[in-house]
């Protein structure tokens, strides 16, 4: 029997009101029970540390996980690792859960909330190895952009919660956007462009970066051109190279 509906909507301050996104989480049943592998933020959503179960000493993060596809590779590529999903969409979340939970895998978990704020706020000082985030959403009308992820506030919040030399992956098929995020992170001064890191990742295969995604594979079928980019934290008091797009 599904849920009854609320008799007031209700919105939660830590999601732009472009999204309408509520976080009344739904009980599944039975096989679609994604149990303690997704996690409903809220308006006071748990610290990074205590997602994190004992024994893990690699933590990486996707912003805007979708179906889940990265993190579910990336959980059974790396076993050592622990992998965290943000995902602004409940029922995208849910489903992914799901899907890790029927892996039999432990290495992950989903959350549903804002990613760049669960960054600011959530995340401790050089607590990650790396942040994901592939084909985020452009915003492509001028009033909108300020809720595209990489605006110029996003290097210093994602250089913070990485460890030195760790990673920030990033894929667009938008070639505008594209130019956006190698301005922003280009002049930052606590990343660089790594090409070499670049190859290396995807020549490893499925879950180590960029790959796959369900977007990956659309836009591969499509013909379109996908720019990928690593950009490595440089040690503390380190500086930066331009990148071109």
């Amino acid at each position: 029997m599904a849920d009854a509906e609320p008799t007031e909507k209700t919105y939660n301050p830590r999601m732009h009101s472009g999204g309408k996104l509520s976080f009344r989480g739904r009980q599944q049943d039975g096989d679609d029970d994604a149990g303690e592998f997704l996690v409903i933020g809220g308006d006071d959503p748990p610290p990074l540390a205590l997602l994190v179960p004992t024994g893990f000493r690699h933590v990486e993060i996707e912003i805007g996980p979708g179906k889940g596809a990265f993190v579910l590779a990336a959980t059974e590529a790396k076993p050592d690792t622990f992998v965290l999903g943000i995902e602004a969409a409940p029922a995208y979340a849910s489903l992914a859960a799901t899907k890790l939970r029927k892996s039999g895998r432990d290495n992950g978990r989903f959350l549903v909330d804002n990613g760049k704020l669960f960054l600011t706020d959530r995340v401790d000082d050089a607590a990650l190895d790396a942040v994901h985030v592939y084909f985020p959403d452009p915003w492509p009308k001028r009033r909108h952009a300020g809720r595209r992820f990489f605006t110029e506030d996003v290097p210093g919040i994602v250089a913070r919660t990485l460890r030195d030399g760790g990673y920030l992956y990033v894929a667009t098929d938008n070639a505008v956007y594209a130019g956006q995020i190698v301005r922003v992170l280009g002049h930052a001064e606590d990343f660089v462009r790594d090409e070499a890191e670049e190859r290396r990742v995807r020549a490893l295969g499925a879950g180590h970066a960029f790959s796959p995604t369900n977007f990956e594979r659309k836009y591969i079928e499509e013909g379109r051109v996908i720019r990928r980019y690593a950009f490595r934290r440089l040690a503390r008091g380190g500086a930066a190279a331009e990148v071109a797009p």
